[in-house]
């Protein structure tokens, strides 16, 4: 990631915007905004924000369009759905095509600021290598072999597995253990 993180706050309605702007201004983000979906998707495009506040309700397009044409364009880009008309469909429908979050409005301040930290954190403490479930489950065995001193019949009863499987496993991973 570039210096410090970009966030694009979306909403037709320019005080709207100001409003969430002035509520998350800090010297360690910088805002754009857009009013409409079509400007929306040229902005993301143009200046690849690592977050997005998109309202639902938007001329041309909707937030819920918006949403899914940015992440076509970059699946991992992350949105927060912001809406005055919350239903528990669009809530879903938001979620399923990939939102961070969701704010209903009328918002409170302090609310939208640490939401938009929390994403801002997440965002940005993203490593560039997520583990596999396999990795993970190998250091887990290793550590747990290690805590009990090598006694696979304690390790198998820490892990919650049976003895058979955790020698499967040794051998899966190739785990030494004296």
């Amino acid at each position: 990631m570039r210096g410090k993180p970009t966030v694009l706050i979306v909403d037709d309605d320019v005080d709207i915007c100001f409003l969430m702007a002035t509520a998350i201004q800090s010297e360690q983000v910088e805002i754009i905004t857009a009013h409409s979906g079509k400007e929306a998707l040229r902005m993301y495009e143009q200046h690849h924000p690592e977050l997005v506040l998109l309202d639902i309700q938007l001329p041309e397009l909707s937030g819920i369009e918006v949403l899914g044409r940015m992440k076509k364009i970059d699946e991992e880009c992350q949105v927060i759905m912001v809406t005055a008309y919350a239903t528990i469909e669009t809530a879903v429908q938001a979620m399923k095509l990939g939102a961070l979050d969701y704010i209903c409005k009328p918002f409170k301040l302090p609310h939208l600021r640490e939401t938009v930290q929390n994403a801002i954190d997440f965002v940005t403490s993203i490593p560039e290598h997520l583990p596999t479930l396999e990795e993970v489950e190998r250091k887990h065995i290793e550590k747990v072999l290690n805590e009990v001193e090598g006694n696979r019949r304690l390790a198998a009863e820490k892990l919650d597995i049976s003895l058979r499987t955790l020698y499967y496993k040794i051998k899966q991973y190739n785990i030494y253990n004296p």
